[in-house]
């Protein structure tokens, strides 16, 4: 039988073509061949070896796909702040941590161009204050064509102020990327027929305090302090949804009260030195997308489809211009 023929995946589909282009033409504009950044989360405040642990004592429903087995996974680290260009740790803004987990037996979903790992993208805010991929779609190209005012003043007239505001409430100014929340706030497949979002949950201890003053690196320097003798580690926990629970509305936040978050791993980072030119480069040349995914865990809904796609076609815009250039 022929695939059903979705209007609103056309039309998602039109929008992410154009998401991907104005993106492109940003990149080659703003940066010299061998230089270009990524698209989004550019800066990164540290790339850091981590060891991801499935819990050894799961209930039989939750050992699936990743989690159906008690063993450990190297991983890698990527943590980030959101602004599309380079800019002080100091200035607020949405901050991001990607997991790369390496090794990975299973079967992997189509999209996946990496046939061994498991990515987590995960934000510091509860929910994605864009949250369609129409939503994105506008951010991105008013933003390029005009200014990101017009944006704003599009969801003003359209009595959409919540939009705004939620994003302001994302940007954030933490004392260390190390000891606090993030949730991935897109939705997951978990086995056949359940659907989840993830959550990186910092375990209780030691907290910094905010310096009195803060470099352009301060992130950096947090974690470099924290790490050079001592480890850290994380809850991975997973929310299952419910009804009413929104797919294809990434703004709404899945309520805890209805459906908490259930450990299912740990994530140690251990004491390290990360501040090298090693790592900097690697972490330059890593990868991360919802597409790097088993099936058991197969992104949902239109903005994971979108990302999967965008991410895929920019990062290797970005790695031609970077080789040839």
């Amino acid at each position: 039988m022929a695939e059903i023929d979705d209007p609103r995946e056309r039309r998602e589909d039109a929008l992410t073509t154009r998401i991907a282009a104005t993106m492109r033409r940003k990149l080659a504009k703003d940066y010299p061949p061998a230089g270009t950044r990524r698209d989004a989360h550019p800066k990164h405040t540290g790339l850091l070896e981590g060891v991801f642990t499935v819990d050894p004592a799961l209930p039989a429903d939750l050992r699936v796909g990743l989690f159906a087995e008690a063993r450990s996974y190297q991983a890698w680290v990527r943590t980030s702040s959101a602004s599309d260009k380079p800019q002080s740790d100091a200035v607020r803004d949405v901050r991001g941590l990607a997991i790369k987990l390496l090794d990975v037996p299973g079967e992997k979903i189509p999209e996946s161009d990496e046939p061994q790992t498991q990515d987590f993208l995960l934000l510091s805010h509860p929910s994605m204050p864009l949250g369609t991929v129409r939503l994105f779609h506008d951010a991105i190209v008013y933003a390029a064509r005009y200014s990101p005012l017009v944006f704003a003043a599009k969801m003003l007239l359209t009595g959409r102020s919540g939009v705004l505001k939620e994003l302001d409430a994302a940007r954030i100014r933490p004392s260390s990327p190390l000891e606090i929340r993030y949730w991935s706030t897109t939705p997951y497949r978990f086995g056949a027929d359940r659907v989840v979002k993830y959550s990186l949950l910092p375990t209780p201890g030691e907290t910094s305090p905010l310096p009195a003053e803060l470099p352009e690196d301060y992130l950096t320097r947090a974690m470099a302090q924290r790490l050079a003798s001592r480890s850290v580690s994380f809850e991975f926990a997973v929310q299952f949804r419910k009804e009413g629970m929104p797919v294809h509305d990434a703004a709404p936040r899945w309520d805890e009260a209805v459906s908490p978050f259930v450990t299912v791993a740990t994530l140690t980072i251990p004491a390290q030195d990360f501040r090298t030119e090693e790592r900097d480069r690697l972490a330059e040349e890593l990868r991360f997308s919802p597409a790097h995914a088993l099936v058991e865990h197969r992104p949902m809904g239109p903005v994971n489809r979108a990302r999967m796609r965008v991410y895929r076609e920019n990062a290797e815009f970005r790695t031609h211009r970077r080789e040839t250039g």
